[in-house]
């Protein structure tokens, strides 16, 4: 974690190197790290590069919608088998339709609520919607990223808007 963070700032200064980086970071933070993307956005945003922030961005917005696809997918084929597993077990078989009711119920808004949650890891909503999208028809593949990508954006205006009004508040 911690080289991540240097490549990162090691990078900050070759902006095509940076961007793309954030993109492959927010690939994995959609995927597999359970750790917030505010990372990546810290040095445009402490340097009030308010141009850079928007590529970076943009990239992330990207990097964390490629990544949301390939659980989307993983989902529709993994989605059949776990509800097959969970009929074994009473608990499993619970959480299942429960979590399949919280994903028809909550939808796209839903989703894109948890994920606009700046330092929320986005992992885990991302596979939940993913896995427990009954049948492939709770959530359409579109309209999924979609959410997704403007959760992203709307992420980074977040935490851009709360940088801006902390610094003005506090004088810093």
């Amino acid at each position: 974690m911690v080289d991540l963070v240097q490549i990162l700032i090691d990078t900050y200064n070759t902006p095509w190197l940076y961007m793309l980086l954030a993109f492959g970071y927010a690939v994995l933070v959609a995927i597999v790290l359970p750790i917030p993307i505010e990372i990546a956005l810290l040095p445009p945003l402490l340097e009030q590069r308010w141009g850079y922030l928007t590529t970076v961005a943009l990239a992330i917005a990207a990097g964390k919608t490629f990544g949301a696809w390939l659980i989307f997918i993983l989902g529709l084929n993994v989605e059949g088998p776990v509800r097959k597993w969970s009929e074994r077990w009473r608990a499993a078989a619970w959480v299942v339709v429960k979590a399949e009711k919280f994903v028809a119920k909550t939808g796209y808004a839903g989703l894109y609520l948890l994920l606009s949650i700046p330092l929320m890891s986005d992992t885990i909503p991302i596979y939940v919607y993913s896995l427990f999208n009954k049948e492939g028809r709770a959530l359409e593949r579109n309209m999924f990223l979609i959410a997704n990508f403007l959760a992203a954006l709307n992420r980074v205006a977040i935490l851009g808007a709360a940088f801006f009004a902390g610094k003005n508040l506090f004088g810093l």
